[in-house]
């Protein structure tokens, strides 16, 4: 398989193209590929190209495109992963793994069991380094379409906007879930607590806002691992 480059630009086949700052300073600086090399691009729009690396200079990547394929790789069912501020590298971590297992839009949430919060240039500085993540994860695993990442947004207002109409809280002690109330292609939320779970109120905000309560399993799962686990299963009981 050819290493694959994202770069936020329309592509079309059968054309020469100079690429982004970051993909040529990937290519030429960081992997030191060669002129001719083959590889694949994608511009986060759906599909990608095959191409081949034209010209390399000290500054720039000029590659050629061959060929569109429209593959995407998506999951059969749109998965919002709503999920708490996380401390350090854990974030990171839970970003980068609920992309490469497929969700469709990642919301970083505020709620009152946080170990960290964020606000003003420093919660933007994150927002801008965790699509970074999400976008690398999609360049590793083969997804054409990577996800939104947004937040951070308070608990309480986020479940009062509009979101998908399958709504999961997963929080320890609940039934197990039923997956038989899975439909392919609709669209779901999977909200995950923080460390501690989620206090007695935010369990009933989100249940009078249509989220069911479920647990996976009799374990206690880590805040960056349940995100993981919980999409795992998702894709496992669709079959």
């Amino acid at each position: 398989m050819s290493r694959r480059f994202f770069d936020d630009q329309e592509f079309q086949s059968d054309q020469l193209v100079e690429l982004g700052a970051a993909a040529s300073h990937h290519i030429g600086k960081v992997l030191r590929m060669a002129e001719g090399d083959a590889i694949e691009v994608f511009n986060g729009r759906g599909g990608e190209w095959q191409a081949r690396i034209d010209t390399i200079t000290k500054k720039s990547v000029t590659v050629e495109l061959l060929a569109f394929n429209e593959a995407n790789r998506t999951p059969p069912l749109s998965v919002t992963v709503a999920l708490p501020m996380i401390k350090g590298d854990r974030m990171d971590y839970a970003i980068q793994k609920a992309t490469e297992m497929g969700a469709a839009k990642i919301v970083v949430l505020d709620t009152e069991r946080c170990e960290v919060r964020l606000k003003g240039e420093r919660a933007d500085k994150k927002l801008g380094q965790w699509q970074a993540i999400a976008i690398s994860a999609c360049e590793q695993c083969g997804l054409n379409i990577p996800p939104t990442v947004c937040g951070v947004e308070n608990l309480k207002s986020w479940l009062g906007s509009a979101l998908p109409a399958g709504k999961l809280i997963a929080h320890p002690g609940e039934k197990a879930f039923d997956p038989a109330v899975l439909t392919r292609g609709e669209s779901l939320v999977l909200l995950t607590g923080p460390e501690g779970g989620f206090s007695e109120e935010e369990l009933a905000m989100a249940q009078e806002a249509g989220f069911t309560p479920f647990a996976l399993g009799e374990r206690v799962l880590r805040a960056e691992t349940a995100p993981v686990a919980l999409l795992a299963a998702l894709w496992a009981w669709l079959g």
